[in-house]
């Protein structure tokens, strides 16, 4: 059972249940000075909380699922901070003592100062679970004068430990364009380091590989169609019901536009950015236009988003990936 917002649940059956809390992610900032850009770094991911427990009928779970941080726009705006997710219990001694926590990724910050640096979010922490795990931090963006630079969003926490930090944006060279990875389940975004690069997305599986291209998903070639209907309609359309969160299947992320479930998306240097994969922070973009920077997914941080442009606010930094709780009964 999904809870993709806040809820108050009545157990049905006595027996022994699955809880996960995944908090939402940091949005990415937005920088923007006419022709003289800016830098902005990217959102972190929420963390993951997961814990076993033997419940009985009647027992009722208040469940809180954070919203992710929202988008942001102007000549220079920080991001926002995402949302907890949390489950508390009432009726018998083990729904009592729950006590679950996933916190947010935090928002990423922007600067329109030369050399100045900007971190990315933290991503959040957990506490209560069998298993807690941090999200990813945000990556961080260096300003120099008449360039552009975004940072990727972190990834979220996960089963498989701290979700994959974005990619900084960081330039030792001459001013330009650069855009950071997103993070993966099992790999860090992209760093840039030269000017005019679009930083790869960190794979659910391992770190980033090349330039510009999506992360990899943790089970390559499994359960394409399912995930192509959840990337079409973002909803939770899921391959395999059973333990979702370590069955991250799909395809291979193979450019910015196929992000696969568990990675990253890629930073852009040359159109707007698309939503990460389960789980993935997005990538940093940067444009000499108005754009529109890619999204998290489900816990995961949004890139930040930079121009050298003058937009006149119609760009759009990403939003973070909403918090979610998962109930599953296992015994």
């Amino acid at each position: 059972m999904w809870f993709p917002s806040s809820a108050s649940f009545t157990v049905t059956y006595t027996g022994k249940y699955r809880l996960t809390a995944v908090g939402a992610g940091g949005s990415g900032a937005s920088a923007q000075v006419l022709t003289t850009g800016g830098a902005a770094s990217g959102g972190g991911g929420g963390a993951f909380c997961e814990k076993e427990v033997d419940l009985v009928a009647a027992d009722v779970l208040t469940l809180v699922v954070g919203a992710g941080g929202t988008a942001v726009s102007s000549a220079g705006a920080d991001g926002v901070d995402g949302g907890e997710s949390s489950i508390h219990g009432a009726g018998s001694a083990a729904a009592v003592a729950l006590n679950m926590h996933a916190g947010p990724g935090l928002k990423g910050l922007y600067t329109v100062t030369n050399a100045q640096n900007k971190a990315g979010g933290a991503g959040g922490t957990a506490t209560g679970g069998d298993l807690n795990s941090t999200g990813g931090a945000g990556g961080a963006a260096t300003h120099l004068t008449n360039g552009a630079e975004a940072g990727g969003g972190g990834a979220a926490g996960s089963p498989y430990g701290t979700g994959g930090a974005g990619g900084s944006a960081i330039n030792g060279g001459a001013a330009g364009l650069l855009a950071g990875g997103g993070g993966g389940v099992g790999g860090k975004g992209w760093d840039v380091t030269a000017a005019n690069e679009a930083g790869s997305a960190g794979g659910s599986g391992g770190a980033a590989t090349a330039l510009s291209t999506g992360g990899v998903s943790r089970i390559p070639g499994i359960g394409a169609t399912g995930w192509a209907s959840y990337k079409v309609n973002n909803a939770l359309v899921l391959s395999s019901p059973i333990d979702p969160f370590r069955f991250l299947d799909g395809i291979a992320g193979v450019s910015p536009a196929i992000p696969a479930p568990g990675g990253g998306n890629a930073g852009s240097i040359t159109a707007a950015g698309v939503k990460a994969g389960y789980l993935g922070g997005s990538g940093g973009v940067v444009f000499a236009a108005a754009v529109v920077a890619g999204s998290g997914s489900l816990g995961g941080g949004s890139g930040g988003r930079a121009t050298i442009a003058d937009v006149s606010g119609s760009s759009l930094s990403g939003v973070g990936g909403p918090g979610v709780i998962l109930i599953e009964r296992i015994g």
